[in-house]
């Protein structure tokens, strides 16, 4: 059977535990589905799309604002059959990061007494001059704001709310060794928002803090990624995965552990990691040793940046270990970046083309050359976010 946004399996929560310590100010949860009973398959690399709810609690008190009777029906495009008003708040449109579009239709249902003026993508309260936008209400806090509203109408409502999107998170297993499992690693977000509210990721909530282990299921379809494994596993490759960007290269080193283990050849692995501090983010910190341990895993360089005075990131290890490094390019070794886009991936890149420069005596133009001739032809692959 073919699983996608429109026809998704429902997988069991089987486990969910929490590697980060305590007092770590992250939230890391690494979680596993149960997908027996599916003929679900999975490379190392790929995703897994999860159609996230929102909060039970909050789709209740936003009807009762309303005045909404939760078992009003209506029909959504795409899901082929009349839906309750709260099953189509909780399972399918955004409450939280409200469009432009919501705030142009919904500024009419406010009463002209409490002068809001509608500018741009904000709503201004002539009150305290709050600029509400999009992003930083939801719909609950801005219901609460605006009290003296005209009746709204649940199909106009949702009409004027934006789907909710899939999260994509990295598979974190290999299928080799984990047949009935898709496991992920997710990290909790959670902030105050301008108003002082406490504010909550949608998907993360709903993951960490909402399912319940050994009884509720998610909604699920595996995305295929070009974020592969050679295929020939006697490839040496370079994997460079600070914090949750960690994911994928433990279903890397999970496969070629199996390999390994039924004899074949497998080649050399590198895995540059780092995160806050070493005592409580090291995230999977026994496997990965039992990695190095087992020969799997050849080289391990780690990047704890609050450890120390001076901050250390996985670059600088890069940087530290150019020589080497540079050999394991020349020798084919493929590249693999997972994690954050805005930074660190952007820092990784320039290490490698300092590398190039410094170590292989390439002029700028010659080291963009190789490094894109290196992606095209997938010896360097990313999966930023």
């Amino acid at each position: 059977m073919i699983y996608n946004r429109n026809n998704p399996f429902q997988a069991k929560l089987k486990s969910r535990v929490r590697i980060t310590a305590a007092e770590s100010d992250k939230n890391v949860q690494h979680l596993i589905f149960d997908i027996s009973g599916s003929d679900i398959t999975y490379k190392c690399g790929d995703s897994v799309a999860i159609l996230p709810k929102n909060n039970i609690v909050e789709v209740a008190e936003i009807l009762d604002l309303l005045k909404i009777q939760p078992d009003t029906e209506m029909e959504i495009s795409n899901c082929g059959k009349k839906i309750s008003i709260f099953s189509a708040l909780y399972e399918h449109f955004c409450i939280t990061n409200l469009s432009r579009q919501f705030l142009e239709w919904f500024v009419d249902f406010v009463s002209d007494s409490e002068d809001v003026m509608y500018i741009g993508d904000k709503i201004l309260c002539s009150d305290d001059r709050c600029a509400m936008t999009a992003k930083s209400y939801s719909l609950l806090e801005i219901l609460k704001k605006f009290k003296n509203l005209r009746r709204i109408d649940a199909k106009e409502l949702v009409a004027n709310l934006r789907k909710l999107a899939p999260r994509l998170y990295s598979i974190a297993s290999s299928h080799l060794q984990n047949r009935d499992e898709i496991h992920v690693v997710v990290s909790v977000v959670s902030y105050t928002n301008f108003v002082g509210n406490s504010r909550h990721g949608i998907a993360s909530n709903y993951l960490a803090n909402d399912m319940n282990v050994g009884t509720d299921t998610a909604n699920i379809f595996v995305i295929s990624s070009m974020f592969a494994l050679p295929t020939d596993p006697g490839a040496n490759i370079i994997m460079i995965g600070p914090g949750t960007g960690i994911a994928p290269f433990r279903g890397f080193l999970q496969e070629r552990q199996c390999l390994k283990n039924k004899g074949e050849k497998i080649g050399s692995s590198w895995l540059f990691f780092g995160d806050r501090n070493y005592a409580t983010d090291f995230l999977f910190k026994d496997e990965i040793l039992n990695f190095k341990d087992s020969g799997v895993l050849t080289n391990l360089h780690l990047a704890f940046s609050r450890d120390q005075e001076k901050k250390i990131y996985v670059q600088d290890r890069m940087w530290e270990n150019r020589e080497d490094l540079w050999s394991w390019i020349l020798d084919y070794a493929h590249i693999y970046v997972c994690g954050n886009a805005s930074n660190m991936a952007a820092d990784v890149d320039n290490t490698l083309r300092r590398i190039a420069m410094e170590v292989g005596k390439m002029d700028a133009e010659r080291s963009n050359e190789f490094f894109n001739s290196l992606r095209k032809n997938r010896f360097y692959q990313r999966d930023v976010y």
